[in-house]
């Protein structure tokens, strides 16, 4: 058995390739994913029970960081097969989600520098592995540093006996992306640059995109204030750009390495779309030479 398949086994992925692998959509429920710095200041102000995981990195983290934050680097999360990178399996995950003191009740907050992208896919990991009341900080750590102070002062949680609890629903493996590839049930989302899109660019020897697959120009989401600062647009504006994509169909997002495309994907869920996340999105795609499109 190669260790792919070992990471698969342990996800135990196949087992809803066809059956059961989205909710229906009736059971669709609509939950924000995104919290303003003001929330958030008023929760530490009054010492209510929330987690805060800084995604970036232990260096990033040192220098200063959100008070009461957790270094939770989201590369600790990787694990990298050919190239392509893969979120760790229930046994490898789990020492990690019990060192950082997750907890199944705990309610999270993530933020990175900025971009968004790398807190959702920690959001998306912690998800994955049970943890339902889950949030992304608008604006990040640079949102934050508007109008509050960061500490240097490094924060912990008594570790966890948490046991993870796979929620299959928003992983899409390689043969659910190839289901979706031929299903006309399906849509497929393409979170990448847009001249990697058209196969102007790759980051790896190919150069185009999963066959059928949609462009997602992750710019739109975001507006900018007056000091230049990027944030995540109202909701109302954020359905206004999804408004002519189709809620009736199962969709997945994909990227390169699966960052972006975790973004992708909480706007979509969001919004109440159908969603999943293709893990290894293209780099995977790509190096199992499976078909393209330009």
């Amino acid at each position: 058995m190669t260790k792919w398949q070992n990471i698969l086994k342990n996800l135990s992925v196949f087992v809803f390739v066809i059956v059961g692998f989205f909710t229906s959509m009736s059971a669709l429920a609509q939950q924000s994913y995104v919290v303003a710095p003001n929330w958030l200041k008023e929760q530490i102000a009054t010492k209510q029970p929330i987690v805060i995981f800084d995604s970036r990195s232990k260096e990033e983290y040192d220098q200063g960081h959100i008070p009461n934050a957790i270094s939770f680097p989201v590369d600790d999360t990787y694990v990298v097969q050919d190239r392509a990178y893969y979120v760790k399996n229930k046994v490898n995950i789990a020492p990690l989600l019990r060192e950082k003191g997750v907890t199944k009740d705990a309610k999270v907050i993530v933020y990175d520098q900025g971009e968004l992208m790398f807190a959702s896919r920690l959001l998306w990991v912690l998800e994955l592995y049970g943890i339902k009341d889950l949030a992304i900080l608008n604006g990040g750590l640079d949102g934050w540093k508007e109008n509050n102070d960061v500490s240097q002062v490094a924060h912990s949680l008594p570790a966890s006996d948490y046991v993870p609890v796979l929620n299959p629903s928003i992983y899409a493996s390689t043969t659910v992306a190839k289901v979706a590839v031929h299903n006309p049930k399906y849509n497929l989302y393409d979170s990448r640059t847009y001249d990697e899109y058209l196969g102007k660019k790759s980051v790896t020897s190919k150069y185009g995109r999963i066959p059928k697959a949609k462009y997602i120009d992750l710019s739109k989401f975001f507006t900018t204030d007056e000091n230049g600062k990027k944030f995540l647009k109202s909701q109302a504006e954020l359905d206004e750009v999804l408004s002519q994509l189709d809620k009736t169909k199962k969709n997945i997002t994909y990227c390169n390495k699966g960052t972006a495309s975790t973004l992708s994907y909480y706007l979509l869920k969001q919004a109440g779309f159908n969603v999943a996340h293709y893990d290894g999105s293209w780099i995977d795609w790509s190096e199992k030479g499976l078909p393209i499109e330009k």
